[in-house]
């Protein structure tokens, strides 16, 4: 884009000014949420006993598998889960270096990796096409929970539950159904959602490792240019997809809302909107600066957002006379810019002069103004796909008031809430101010008189029904409350 010309973005919805130039989600396959929802309820794999199928796959990993005849895997009698997990935290803890795999584990995983080669090289010698071993595994995947057996430890965590059960399974079986539906997710991509579609646009390059968790990472390419990342791994959950400016600027986002509005689970991570001002009349650095001062770039609650300028240019000759010494200026003819907000509180801005950034000779006053958002904290609903102008105008107020500017009408801003701090607050608060009441007679019945816990809490709430709970915590819970670090410890 230097140079000459700026090519107008293609990546916006028709009515819409807004662009959106980055995008990231999440999901998880079906059988990975199935075994996160057995998590939830402190279910651990007990055995799978053996079962009649003519699924490939189960026939080629367990044709050789040293098993009991009536089981296909069992967990051994003297395994003792709550004593195995309370190792594991502290050697967490204590930041012990594993021991080897082989005595790590308690007991060897359903599918070993020698089973997984095993039952690929049966599926490529009798399937001529590699999407249907997709299809293979999920098909293994949802057989083996359809036939296995659980045990439900009440006071197993949820963590420890989730990777208890993708260990029994086995995690590189699992690694390898979340790259099948990564697979035909890019199917979807080069034949759906990629503008325009003369032939596939889109293909993945893997990396040597992991990212944002994930045990496995590629990068995905738009006419052979990175434009995004993928990722996956059953130990983080499934898949993620991300795509920076270039790649959006190559998807038909109503098409992309339709594909991914049927995936259960997904979650968008992030998006960044734009507005772009080619001319530089109504978004500018200086404005930026005035719209700040006078907080229109404040919560209407809470504590006002940190903010950075920099100036970037060059040194230029103010003055020369003979006999004079030389005078410089600092002019920033490289551009100007403007961050407001943090990454770590999900929401942030920049206003940018990006004319002089790309050096562009034919918009050379462009000035952008985007918006950061993440989800922490907070539900970014699909919607904004097709419909980002009225998320743009409800980050800040500033915000709106140039797209309304720049769009000739009043848009009605939608304001992303988020949804945990009012609940973890008023829990905190709670506790801390109870520990300050009661705390010493708590500690005078453990100490002095000898009571064990169960009897203290019995001797305060016997004569409390369920319901009868604080008043600031009768609010609707928000979502997801059980996969969220909510409490402190």
């Amino acid at each position: 884009m230097t140079g000459h010309s700026c090519p107008m973005p293609i990546n916006g919805v028709i009515g819409n000014k807004t662009l959106i130039d980055y995008l990231s989600f999440t999901w998880s396959p079906d059988e990975l949420r199935r075994m996160t929802d057995l998590a939830k309820q402190g279910a651990l794999l007990k055995a799978i006993p053996r079962f009649d199928t003519q699924v490939l796959g189960l026939k080629a990993a367990f044709s050789q598998a040293d098993a009991d005849l009536r089981y296909l895997w069992k967990r051994p009698a003297t395994f003792a889960p709550l004593s195995h997990f309370e190792k594991e935290t502290q050697r967490l803890r204590d930041k012990v270096y594993p021991l080897p795999q082989a005595v790590a584990r308690a007991v060897a995983p359903v599918i070993t990796p020698s089973m997984t080669q095993m039952m690929e090289t049966a599926l490529h010698s009798g399937y001529t096409a590699r999407a249907d071993i997709r299809n293979e595994l999920k098909a293994v995947c949802t057989h083996l929970l359809k036939f296995s057996e659980f045990e439900v430890v009440p006071d197993a965590k949820y963590w420890h539950a989730y990777n208890d059960i993708i260990d029994s399974y086995g995690v590189q079986f699992l690694d390898a159904l979340c790259c099948a539906e990564l697979d035909l997710w890019l199917h979807e991509l080069n034949h759906r959602i990629g503008v325009p579609i003369p032939s596939p646009r889109f293909s993945k390059r893997d990396r040597r490792s992991g990212l944002h968790g994930y045990a496995h990472s590629a990068d995905l390419l738009c006419d052979g240019s990175p434009c995004g990342l993928l990722a996956w791994g059953a130990a983080n959950h499934g898949c993620m997809v991300s795509f920076s400016g270039v790649g959006c600027a190559a998807l038909d986002f109503q098409a992309l809302h339709d594909v991914i509005s049927h995936i259960p689970g997904v979650r968008i991570t992030r998006v960044d909107l734009a507005l772009d001002d080619y001319s530089g009349e109504h978004i500018t650095y200086q404005g930026a600066i005035v719209g700040a001062e006078a907080g229109e770039f404040h919560p209407q609650r809470g504590r006002a957002p940190s903010w950075m300028k920099i100036e970037s240019g060059e040194f230029v000759i103010a003055e020369v006379a003979k006999g004079i010494a030389k005078r410089f200026g600092m002019v920033p003819s490289k551009g100007c810019s403007l961050y407001v907000g943090s990454r770590i509180n999900g929401k942030c801005c920049r206003i940018y002069e990006k004319g002089k950034q790309m050096q562009s000779a034919e918009h050379p006053n462009w000035v952008r103004a985007e918006g950061e958002l993440h989800n922490k904290d907070r539900v970014i609903p699909l919607d904004v796909l097709v419909n980002p102008d009225p998320y743009f105008a409800g980050m800040y107020p500033q915000f709106a008031k140039w797209l309304a500017v720049v769009q000739e009408q009043d848009i009605t801003p939608v304001r992303v809430t988020t949804f945990k701090n009012k609940f973890k607050t008023s829990r905190d608060n709670a506790v801390f101010n109870m520990s300050r009441m009661a705390g010493r007679l708590v500690n005078w019945l453990a100490s002095v008189e000898g009571l064990s816990p169960e009897k203290i809490v019995n001797q305060l709430t016997a004569h409390l029904g369920k319901d009868d709970i604080p008043a600031r915590l009768t609010m609707p819970l928000p979502p997801d409350l059980d996969e969220l670090p909510l409490f402190s410890t």
